[in-house]
């Protein structure tokens, strides 16, 4: 069950930036697919779906996120909603294009954070 739920969390996640990556761009050329809701809410259930997946694999793994050695899972979780902010601030229809290009760094860095808690699993910003 753990393997099932691992790779479907990994390949939502990949799918997740691919998709992000590809509604940025239509939004930057002012391609049509860029006024299309469907894609946003493609991203909006990968996202969603990422979540729960994640609590399952909390549940099957038995891990407390307020226990003092997982402290980086909760640095995670707050990771995972900055970078869902800055999604949504890329991808808006009012926000300028250098506010566009600064939100998808923002992002990105984002995931770098959340890769590096990962494979480290040691909280960097809560001190514990």
């Amino acid at each position: 069950m753990y393997e099932l739920l691992k790779h479907t969390h990994l390949t939502l996640i990949l799918i997740a930036v691919v998709l992000f990556l590809l509604c940025f761009y239509w939004r930057v050329t002012d391609h049509k697919n860029a006024q299309k809701v469907i894609f946003k809410k493609i991203l909006l259930h990968t996202h969603l779906t990422i979540v729960v997946i994640g609590l399952a694999l909390m549940g099957v793994l038995q891990i407390n996120p307020f226990d003092i050695q997982n402290y980086w899972l909760v640095e995670k979780i707050v990771a995972f909603i900055g970078y869902l902010i800055l999604v949504n601030v890329a991808l808006r229809e009012k926000t300028s294009k250098g506010m566009r290009y600064f939100a998808l760094v923002g992002a990105f860095a984002w995931i770098v954070y959340i890769g590096q808690l990962v494979f480290s699993k040691q909280a960097i910003l809560l001190l514990g």
